[in-house]
C-alpha cells in the first residue's frame, strides 16, 4: 500500500488555534508583587543576587510573552498562508481528463 505524504489542514481551525495561542500568551503576566517586596532582601549577602534574578525573570517574562503572543502567531499565520499558496499552485498545475474507465490526472508541464 502506498504511503500518503500529504498535509491536510482546516485553515479555520488552524487560525483559531493560533489566535488561542496569541490570547493565552498575552494573558501570561508575571505579577509585579514580587518586585514590590524586594526591599526585604536588601542588606543580606544573597539579597543582591536574588534581587537581580527576580528583575531578570520579569524582564525575560515580558520578552517571552511578547514573542509568544506576537512573533509566534505571525510566523504560524505565514506558514498557513504559504501552505495555502502551495496548495493553490499544485491544484492549478493539474488537469483531469475524462477517459473511458476512470479519471486520469496529469501534471501540467
Amino acid at each position: 500500500m502506498a504511503k500518503e505524504q500529504c498535509v491536510f489542514m482546516d485553515t479555520n481551525v488552524f487560525t483559531g488555534i493560533v489566535e488561542d495561542i496569541r490570547g493565552a500568551a498575552a494573558d501570561c503576566v508575571l505579577p509585579d508583587s514580587s518586585l514590590n517586596s524586594l526591599n526585604a532582601w536588601e542588606g543580606t549577602g544573597v539579597g543582591e543576587t536574588i534581587i537581580d534574578l527576580i528583575k531578570e525573570i520579569h524582564k525575560t517574562s515580558d520578552l517571552y510573552r511578547t514573542e509568544a503572543s506576537e512573533a509566534l502567531p505571525s510566523a504560524l499565520n505565514t506558514l498557513r498562508d504559504s501552505l495555502i499558496a502551495v496548495d493553490e499552485e499544485l491544484s492549478n498545475s493539474l488537469t483531469v481528463e475524462k477517459i473511458p474507465g476512470g479519471d486520469r490526472i496529469e501534471q501540467k508541464r
